[in-house]
């Protein structure tokens, strides 16, 4: 993983994701150079090669913690997305803040709430990834342990 911010290209010129690597430099793209005026989760269906389905949701103003009830209705919704539209695609998401790359408690409440969410889907899930103003990261193992 590189800290070359690669440019953001059209969902057509897009390679499909196939690796982690090729999901963070996508993840990067979108952040591009600003930060974030609120937490959010961004939302990625992906087709069953790794290609862009152009299906892609930010959900804005999110809690410091998260919901459980809301990852539970969000995870319903992107199964029923994949299984009745993307046949054998996969899900992909990033929770995004405001702030340093402090490495805060809420953002491993995030990586571990997504990742138990996403090991729990009759879907394929992406490993989560967690942005701030500085930096796109992969949500390392100590994140996701309970």
């Amino acid at each position: 993983m590189t800290d070359e911010i690669p440019p953001l290209l059209r969902p057509d010129q897009m390679s499909p994701m196939r690796a982690v690597a090729d999901l963070d430099r996508f993840w990067q793209s979108l952040k591009g150079r600003w930060g974030f005026a609120r937490p959010q989760l961004w939302c990625l269906v992906l087709g069953p090669q790794g290609e862009w389905t152009s299906m892609f949701m930010k959900i804005e103003d999110c809690p410091d913690r998260p919901d459980p009830a809301m990852i539970g209705h969000l995870f319903e919704v992107l199964t029923w997305v994949v299984v009745d539209h993307v046949t054998g695609g996969s899900v992909a998401l990033m929770y995004a803040r405001p702030g340093p790359d402090d490495h805060r408690s809420d953002d491993r409440r995030w990586a571990r709430a997504l990742d138990a969410a996403g090991r729990r889907a009759r879907v394929n899930v992406w490993p989560v990834f967690l942005a701030n103003d500085d930096r796109v990261r992969i949500a390392a193992p100590d994140d996701v342990a309970a």
